[in-house]
């Protein structure tokens, strides 16, 4: 059992190290975007997925250098492994909250931003899931996803779409990684949803930039 932990935890670092470079990358095409075209809402994404990159990356090492290094068995693991979730949670939800701003609806609708906005077991997944946190960041993300559907609504941009497309995904995510506790076969499924709508969120910006 001790080897089959081990091999799902690197295996969900691996997926994890994924998602953090690519939100990094999102970062780097959101930061090149709003210089281009000086959008607040493209700099709070920018910092929304900086934070959410430095978060990811931070579990990873924490992970990686505590628990994998020295065992997953024993009380001072067990909290170690409490405390990495819940900064990583912390972390996501200061991300999602930003994700809140950045997709919130404008007062008037400009062309401009038409144009430019675009069998393992039951006990690791409760390790690596805090109820809590996951709760408030559906309930976070339930609200960017319906800014992101007015948003949509009012623009009917592709820009808008991969948007809605990509927070649609990390929502997914979510519901996914909380339903882990009585299934933990999903938690591999949210960590492939996330990618999925990191993705949406670069080719987003991939496409922003070269028709700038």
């Amino acid at each position: 059992m001790q080897t089959e932990l081990v091999a799902f935890l690197r295996l969900d670092l691996i997926f994890e190290v994924i998602s953090g470079i690519i939100a990094l990358i999102v970062t780097i095409y959101a930061t090149k975007a709003y210089n281009l075209t000086g959008q607040k809402k493209l700099s709070d994404l920018s910092t929304g997925f900086l934070v959410l990159s430095v978060g990811m990356f931070g579990r990873v090492i924490g992970t990686w250098y505590f628990v994998v290094r020295f065992g997953i068995e024993g009380d001072s693991s067990n909290i170690i492994i409490a405390i990495v979730t819940i900064a990583y949670g912390v972390s996501r939800i200061m991300a999602y909250l930003l994700f809140l701003i950045a997709t919130r609806p404008s007062r008037h609708i400009e062309t401009e931003d038409k144009d430019n906005m675009a069998g393992v077991s039951l006990l690791l997944a409760t390790m690596l899931v805090d109820p809590a946190l996951e709760v408030l960041a559906i309930l976070v993300l339930v609200g960017v996803v319906i800014q992101a559907i007015i948003n949509y609504s009012s623009t009917r941009s592709k820009y808008a779409l991969y948007v809605l497309v990509g927070f649609f995904f990390l929502l997914l995510s979510h519901i996914l990684v909380a339903q882990t506790t009585t299934n933990p076969s999903m938690y591999l499924m949210s960590q492939a949803s996330q990618l999925l709508g990191f993705l949406s969120f670069l080719v987003m910006l991939y496409r922003t930039g070269k028709e700038a």
